[in-house]
C-alpha cells in the first residue's frame, strides 16, 4: 500500500475531467492507503463533489505558488513544477502524478536533488513523425525531446505516459522504455444513446465541423475547398459550422464565409456561432452524415474522433500526426492533406460510410485510462 498524490497546478482544458476520473478510481484501489490532492483554489472548487466522494487530503496552493508553476519560459516553468512536485513528497513519499509533464520533464533533467518517492506524468506532445516530411527543424525538435526523456530517466521518475499511440512505438522509446501508451478517454458518449436522427426538409448531406472554430481547425481551408467542387457536387451539400468562432479569426472568417456563399449558391452553409452543450452536440453528430476534423497539422488527438466513432460517422481529417495515425489505423474515415483545399474537396466528394468501430471505443474508456495510470504507478 502506498500514498498517491495527485498534483494539478493547471485548470484549463480537460484537467478537471481527468482529475475526477483518476481520483475516484484511486479512492477505490486497495493499493492506495493515503490519497492526496494538491491544486489551486479554482480547481479545488471545481472538484468539490469528487473531494467529498473520494475523500482525499487536500492542499490548496496560494496564487503566488500557482503563478510560479505557470510562469513564462519553458525551463523556468519546468524546473518550478518539478521542484514543487518534489517538495510535495517531502516527508510523505509514495507516488505523485503530475498530469501535464511536458515542461516538468526538463526540471527532472536539471534538478537532481533527492526525491522522497517517485513522480510520473503524461507527455502530451511527444515527437510524432507520422506522415510528416523530414525536415531539419522537425529532426532537431524530435532529437531535443527524445534527448530530454532519456536524460530524465532515473528511479525518481517512475513513468512517462503518452496519449499518442504512435510515438511510444518509435525505436528509441521501445529500446529505452521511455513512453507508455495511455488511451485517451472518451467523453460521455452515453449522450448518443437513444437519439433519433432529425431529418432535414431539404434532404441535404450534412458535413459537420464542431468545437472551437479557428484557423488551426481548418475553417478557411474548408471554405476554400467548396470552390474546388463542381456545382453538381455542391448541390445538396450542407456544411455546418457549430461552435464559437475564435475572436482572432472572426472578422476574416465572416467575410470569407459571405464570399463563398455568394460564389457557391448551390451549397448550404450554416453557422451556429455559440458554445453548445454536450447534449446539443450529441444531436448534431447524430444528425450529420460526415464529421470534419481538418486540423492544420495538429499534434495530438481530439474528442471529435471519439464522437464520430461512437456515432458511426466517417471522418475527414488530417493525414499527419496522432490523428492521422488513429484514423488510418482504425479505419475511421479519410485522411488527406487538409492544408490543401483541393485535397479536401476530393475527400468531400468521395467519403463513404464506415461501420461503428466498437473495438476502438472499448480501448479508450475512462476505466482503461485510469487502470493504465494506476497500474503504471502502483504495480
Amino acid at each position: 500500500m502506498t500514498t498517491l498524490t495527485y498534483f494539478e497546478p493547471l485548470e484549463a482544458g480537460h484537467c478537471a475531467f481527468w482529475a475526477r476520473m483518476t481520483l475516484l478510481a484511486a479512492a477505490r484501489d486497495p493499493r492506495v492507503s493515503r490519497l492526496r490532492l494538491v491544486t489551486g483554489a479554482e480547481m479545488a472548487d471545481r472538484l468539490s463533489d469528487v473531494i467529498t466522494t473520494a475523500g482525499p487530503e487536500v492542499t490548496v496552493l496560494d496564487e503566488t505558488a500557482i503563478a510560479a508553476l505557470r510562469q513564462d519560459g519553458l525551463m523556468a516553468r519546468g524546473r518550478a513544477q518539478w521542484a514543487a512536485a518534489r517538495a510535495q513528497l517531502d516527508g510523505v513519499g509514495g507516488q505523485l502524478f503530475l498530469p501535464f509533464m511536458d515542461h516538468a520533464v526538463y526540471g527532472a533533467v536539471l534538478d537532481r536533488a533527492k526525491v522522497e518517492g517517485q513522480i510520473s506524468g503524461i507527455i502530451f506532445r511527444p515527437p510524432n513523425t507520422y506522415n510528416y516530411p523530414l525536415s531539419v527543424g522537425r529532426l532537431k525538435q524530435s532529437t531535443r525531446r527524445w534527448g530530454s526523456y532519456l536524460a530524465a530517466q532515473r528511479p525518481e521518475l517512475r513513468r512517462l505516459f503518452s496519449l499518442d499511440e504512435y510515438a511510444p512505438r518509435a525505436a528509441i522509446s521501445r529500446m529505452a522504455g521511455l513512453l507508455t501508451f495511455l488511451p485517451d478517454p472518451t467523453p460521455d458518449l452515453s449522450l448518443l444513446e437513444n437519439r433519433a436522427r432529425q431529418p432535414r426538409a431539404d434532404g441535404g448531406t450534412v458535413y459537420l465541423l464542431f468545437g472551437a472554430l479557428a484557423e488551426r481547425k481548418g475553417i478557411f481551408a474548408l471554405l476554400d475547398a467548396l470552390g474546388h467542387l463542381p456545382a453538381d457536387s455542391r448541390a445538396g451539400l450542407v456544411l455546418r459550422f457549430v461552435g464559437r468562432i475564435d475572436p482572432a479569426d472572426r472578422s476574416r472568417f465572416m467575410a470569407h464565409l459571405a464570399q463563398v456563399q455568394s460564389a457557391c449558391p448551390e451549397a448550404v452553409i450554416e453557422l451556429v456561432d455559440d458554445f453548445v452543450s454536450d447534449e446539443t452536440l450529441a444531436q448534431e453528430v447524430v444528425d450529420c452524415d460526415v464529421v470534419l476534423a481538418p486540423y492544420q497539422n495538429h499534434i495530438g488527438s481530439s474528442g471529435v474522433v471519439f464522437w464520430a466513432a461512437a456515432a458511426g460517422k466517417p471522418l475527414i481529417a488530417q493525414n499527419t500526426g496522432m490523428m492521422g495515425y488513429q484514423i488510418a489505423e482504425h479505419d475511421l474515415g479519410l485522411t488527406v492533406n487538409t492544408t490543401d483545399p483541393l485535397a479536401l474537396a476530393l475527400a468531400l466528394d468521395r467519403t463513404e460510410a464506415r461501420p461503428r468501430n466498437a473495438a476502438f471505443l472499448a480501448a479508450h474508456t475512462p476505466d482503461r485510462f485510469t487502470d493504465t495510470i494506476l497500474e503504471g504507478l502502483l504495480a
